[in-house]
């Protein structure tokens, strides 16, 4: 390795609040990464991903820059093309590493993660289609698998790409399952933003194999997989705390489990999920899950629908086999059995345990009913809750797992609809069924804030609209300890600092932040506890000054107040609320 290719940029995010009447707060410390870059489409300078002019590059090239990764490294990806190797070699896979954040969807030349466009906008290909020919049905010479994780842990990070093409039809080490990643022998990977498409095995897991390990799942999107015998996205056997938060199967097909097959499992947590258009062809089979052998698998706020399980008379949506799952806040509608019966056993297996939840045809449990739930579309695959919905407000919040703040789109869960009677349980607001929480705020819900004097947790929400040419956007921060002073912080990156400068609570915002700190913006939060702002989305404050939001970009916000949690004036932040602007 030349010392060219170790003399990497560096990415510093700094925070300084500045001398304030309201106190100082310190200088967040900074945090070093080496970034290497990768373009596949490049054809110019040195190659040796010092820059994005000096990119890896070639259908190979992120495969070369990670024979040169330690850990502590990020990788940024532009769109392309990647493919485990130039050559024909099928056991060739992209591994990932400990310490080493792979983050893919660039268009080439961003300064920073935040400066990375929308999923989707800039897709970077993991490809295991080794001789480009799956258009003409030849998947012979696929890749096993197109990513492994072996020895890794919750540092090694893929975010960001795209994973098609994998067909793992061969035998032996595991080359039969797990063909868009293999996830075995203890790993615990954090996986989040990719897609997994037409990916393709002979045993189970078309997606995914995930075998006595617990990798986590956030924002993902699973189509069209083929499982062969076992779980058309995922094949889930004796392993631990897996966890799908906010994602997204349509389209995957096995014979026993059309998406999730989970097998000889506990620990395992699915919640703000989506299952849509999933087949289970074999006999005794789930179209969206089949569970069995044990366990205690948790499925909670997630929406399956339209899901089909052809060869069985029960368990279009989730066949239960032995196990021991527990269902709450879920939408079970329009899931169907053999020759098309739709039927409460079509929707979920009986003698499931099943509580707050819709399921068509009605099924036994406290707070369970049998009305329309009333999506929106789902046609056009938009299954978020119409005004009326008999969802808003009808689930149990103690199902509601620990850590989760928001719903399939990342919207605040526990969103009160004022004119909606609460038919739930739970102290108000109550909790909505399905993926989708019924809320009139704008943005997404991010990073958790700590417990206020108040024995309350400051909570941030946006609303208005988020099309820039409204300019009609206001921040309410709530929740706060009365009479307390505090202001509104702004970047486009998130971050997390624990207590900086002395705070008890977290700084959830990175890179540049701008403070409201002008006239009339530092507030005081009354006997209510909540102060707001108007903003301006034409002059959000920067270090150096204002700049004008732009369509796509991503703005994130959060609240600074004063606190006496340990008895003496300290300080104190609410959660942060993201608002992609359009």
């Amino acid at each position: 390795m030349t010392f060219l290719q170790r003399l990497r940029s560096l990415r510093t995010p700094a925070l300084s609040f500045g001398a304030l009447s309201l106190g100082a707060l310190a200088s967040a410390p900074s945090a070093l990464a080496d970034i290497i870059y990768v373009d596949a489409n490049l054809t110019t300078g040195l190659g040796d991903g010092t820059s994005w002019a000096d990119a890896y590059q070639g259908v190979d090239g992120l495969s070369a820059a990670l024979l040169t990764t330690v850990s502590g490294d990020m990788v940024f990806v532009a769109d392309g093309r990647y493919r485990p190797t130039s050559g024909t070699a099928r056991a060739q896979s992209f591994n990932l590493q400990n310490g080493v954040e792979l983050y893919g969807g660039f268009s080439g030349g961003e300064a920073s993660l935040a400066e990375r466009p929308a999923f989707g906008a800039a897709p970077s290909v993991l490809d295991g289609d080794l001789l480009g020919d799956d258009a003409s049905n030849l998947f012979n010479d696929n890749s096993y698998h197109v990513v492994r994780t072996a020895g890794t842990n919750s540092t090694a990070v893929l975010d960001g790409f795209v994973v098609r093409g994998g067909n793992a039809n061969g035998g032996g080490s595991s080359n039969d399952r797990g063909a868009g990643i293999l996830i075995i022998g203890g790993v615990s990977p954090t996986i989040r933003s990719c897609e997994f498409i037409a990916n393709r095995c002979t045993f189970g897991g078309g997606a995914g194999y995930i075998n006595a390990s617990a990798p986590r799942f956030t924002d993902c999107r699973f189509i069209d997989n083929i499982g062969g015998s076992f779980g058309g996205a995922f094949d889930i056997a004796t392993a631990g705390s897996v966890r799908f938060d906010r994602c997204y199967f349509e389209g995957n097909s096995a014979a026993r489990a059309g998406a999730l097959e989970i097998f000889a499992t506990s620990g395992v947590i699915v919640t703000n999920s989506i299952f849509y258009d999933n087949l289970a062809t074999g006999g005794s089979a789930g179209g969206g899950l089949w569970i069995g052998s044990g366990g205690n698998t948790q499925l909670r706020n997630c929406t399956i629908v339209g899901n089909r399980a052809t060869g069985s008379s029960s368990g279009g949506g989730l066949a239960n086999s032995g196990g021991n799952p527990s269902v709450i806040n879920c939408i079970f509608w329009d899931n169907s059995a053999a020759g098309g019966a739709q039927t409460s056993a079509a929707q979920v297996s009986a003698g499931t345990s099943v509580t707050y939840s819709i399921v068509e045809f009605g099924y036994t449990g406290a707070g369970n009913v049998a009305l329309d739930p009333q999506l929106t579309d789902v046609a056009t695959r938009d299954f978020s809750l119409l005004p009326t919905s008999p969802a808003i407000d009808a689930g149990n919040n103690s199902g509601v797992p620990a850590g989760i703040m928001g719903d399939f789109l990342g919207r605040r869960r526990m969103f009160d609809a004022p004119t909606v009677p609460d038919t739930g349980i739970g102290s108000a607001p109550v909790v909505d069924i399905g993926a989708h929480e019924y809320t009139t705020n704008i943005g997404a819900v991010f990073c958790s804030a700590n417990t206020n004097s108040s024995a309350l947790v400051g909570r941030l929400d946006a609303v208005g609209s988020e099309a820039l040419v409204d300019n009609d956007v206001t921040l309410v921060a709530t929740s706060l300890p009365a009479n307390s002073n505090g202001f509104f912080l702004t970047s486009r990156a998130q971050g997390f600092v624990a207590n900086p400068g002395g705070s008890t609570g977290n700084l959830c915002l990175g890179g540049a932040i701008g403070r409201y700190v002008g006239p009339g913006q530092i507030q005081n939060s009354g006997a209510a506890g909540t102060f707001s702002l108007v903003l301006d989305v034409v002059a959000l404050p920067q270090p150096n000054g204002v700049v004008a939001a732009q369509a796509g970009e991503t703005w994130n916000f959060q609240a600074w107040y004063r606190d006496q949690v340990l008895g003496f004036p300290t300080s104190n932040f609410t959660d942060g609320a993201s608002i992609t602007f359009r």
